[in-house]
């Protein structure tokens, strides 16, 4: 049984090959019929019609004569394994050029050895597993043969140094970062994320939010990601308290609310409780128990002038609790802690749907965590490495910049083929 499944997989990595060799054979030997004349009974030049194709020396689509075949024919490796197909050989009467037209009319460029298509299905799995991997699962699903140094080239080709916004009106802009092992760092570099919240719908059970890439840098600074940014204008902000990010957003949008991420404050005043003011953990759990309580009662109530006073009485019963490094916390993010009571209409992306306030950079975490992944592969990453294998991931995931969905083209193509069986 197992000689025969093995026979049947050989031949199903090596059949759509074959099979396309052949149609585009055939597909050639037509055409030239039809322009120059059958063999033996070529047209005279006056009766010859214009061609799809064009001398590659003087341009001109009229006046061919046959020329045997060129020696070896043409090999590319394709999504459909390796396809090896003879060319046909004319010869321009203007200019004594001879040249394969079919090469012309498949869209092969000069020296090309593996076609788009293969290109995108090499990338598609190098963002996901290793390019050694990628290239073994090619090998053995599709039968192509392709190395992993060839997929690592293939990524440096289409990968941008930086990705920057498409859309520029957004109701909710999510801002943060994460740490990868490249470069030369102990602690490696910086990966900044910019995502826009831009719609809400409902999924079966579930509301989710449509999100968009806004922009992405590796081992760059946030005055680089404020520069991508400055023609974008969002409605509303969340940050996870990050001192230097703040401060760019105060001075890249001076009159747009900010807001602090909910969770990561509330974890904040645990973790300060606990490790900087050295609350025993029950004391510090039950101290962001209170601070979570109190911001549900705030967004019931809706009341920005009693939730604030509300607010300034968990900072006091903090100090009394031992606490005053979370106090000292919360005093700092007094101001963007409430955003979601001083200007209600700027979150409603993420209102309500539990019964509590939502609003923090949840989907931005999940994102930076599937980059973690990818490059967290225990070795450290070259810079350039590192941010090419991550800007296509981005830019694949969001089908943002040259990974948008392309237009359909309204030209018909000028010869139409069919594979049957």
């Amino acid at each position: 049984m197992a000689g025969i499944e093995e026979a049947a997989l050989d031949f199903a990595r090596r059949a759509p090959g074959e099979l396309v060799a052949s149609a585009v054979e055939a597909l050639g030997a037509e055409l030239v019929d039809v322009i120059v004349g059958p063999c033996g009974q070529p047209l005279a030049l006056g009766d010859q019609p214009e061609a799809p194709w064009s001398c590659t020396r003087c341009a001109s689509s009229h006046g061919f004569r046959r020329r045997g075949r060129r020696p070896g024919g043409r090999k590319l490796n394709s999504a459909v394994g390796q396809v090896h197909f003879g060319l046909a050989q004319l010869e321009c009467l203007g200019c004594q050029r001879r040249f394969a037209p079919m090469l012309q009319v498949l869209g092969v460029a000069p020296h090309q050895r593996r076609t788009e298509r293969l290109g995108d299905l090499a990338v598609a799995l190098a963002v996901e597993v290793a390019y050694a991997k990628a290239a073994r699962l090619l090998s053995d699903l599709a039968g192509v043969c392709l190395s992993a140094r060839s997929i690592r080239r293939q990524i440096l080709s289409v990968a941008p140094d930086r990705l920057g916004p498409e859309c520029l009106d957004v109701p909710i802009v999510l801002l943060d970062g994460t740490g990868v092992r490249a470069g030369n760092a102990k602690l490696g570099v910086g990966l900044h994320l910019a995502i826009g919240l831009v719609a809400r719908r409902r999924q079966g059970g579930r509301v989710a939010v449509e999100a968009r890439l806004l922009g992405a840098t590796l081992g760059e600074g946030w005055p680089v990601m404020a520069e991508l940014l400055a023609p974008v204008r969002p409605g509303l902000v969340i940050v996870d308290g990050e001192e230097e990010l703040s401060g760019m957003v105060s001075e890249l949008w001076p009159n747009t609310p900010v807001q602090r991420c909910l969770f990561h404050l509330s974890a904040a005043v645990q973790k300060i409780a606990c490790y900087t003011d050295r609350v025993p953990l029950a004391g510090a759990k039950a101290l962001r128990e209170r601070f979570d309580k109190m911001l549900l009662g705030a967004y019931r109530s809706g009341a920005a002038e009693a939730s604030a006073t509300a607010y300034d009485e968990l900072i006091a019963t903090f100090e009394r609790a031992g606490a005053p490094g979370a106090a000292d916390h919360l005093r700092i993010a007094r101001s963007e802690a409430m955003t979601f009571l001083t200007h209600p209409g700027a979150g409603r992306l993420l209102f309500g749907d539990k019964g509590r306030p939502e609003l923090g950079t949840g989907v931005l975490e999940r994102v930076m965590r599937e980059m973690n992944r990818r490059t967290d592969v225990g070795v450290r990453w070259s810079l350039p490495g590192a941010r090419a294998i991550l800007m296509v991931k981005l830019g694949r995931k969001y089908r943002h910049g040259q990974w948008a969905p392309k237009p359909e083209s309204t030209t018909p193509p000028a010869v139409r083929f069919t594979l049957v069986a």
